[in-house]
């Protein structure tokens, strides 16, 4: 795969995974993952992610923005993995807030769109590693940290 090929082929990656796993830098400073939902992207330059203000990894995030998300595939064969690299921008405006909203989540944020437990995580790639069975790439990303 030629790098264009390996763009979208991580791009389509990204496009079916709702889930994705987020490693930030821990209190003790390991690296820890977490499952998160991945609620839109702009293509590779952005992910956007929905998460509780309360969560462990916000603060961890607010103490260091380094951070790494990993997108995987593997219903079918060939298997797929994605690994982004770079910072989180925590957002709490609200034109944040309203891209991401969906109906329903109010059993989680009572108070709305709007409710102090609602953050967006805004995670900025700076480079991009894709794998699928044959193929091994690392990609740079213009806009990362």
């Amino acid at each position: 795969m030629n790098e264009a090929e390996v763009r979208a082929a991580a791009l389509e990656l990204v496009e079916r995974s709702r889930i994705a796993f987020l490693g930030t830098i821990g209190g003790e400073g390991g690296p820890e993952i977490k499952a998160v939902e991945c609620a839109d992207h702009d293509g590779l330059e952005a992910i956007w992610i929905s998460t509780n203000t309360s969560s462990e990894h916000v603060g961890q995030l607010e103490k260091d923005p380094r951070a790494s998300v990993y997108f995987a595939y593997h219903d079918s064969i060939p298997w797929q993995g994605l690994l982004l690299s770079g910072r989180v921008e925590i957002r709490r405006d609200s034109e944040a807030r309203e891209r991401l909203w969906e109906d329903g989540w109010e059993k989680f944020y009572p108070k709305g769109v709007t409710d102090p437990d609602y953050t967006v995580l805004r995670f900025v790639p700076s480079w991009g590693k894709y794998w699928q069975f044959g193929v091994k790439a690392r990609f740079e990303l213009s806009a990362g940290g």
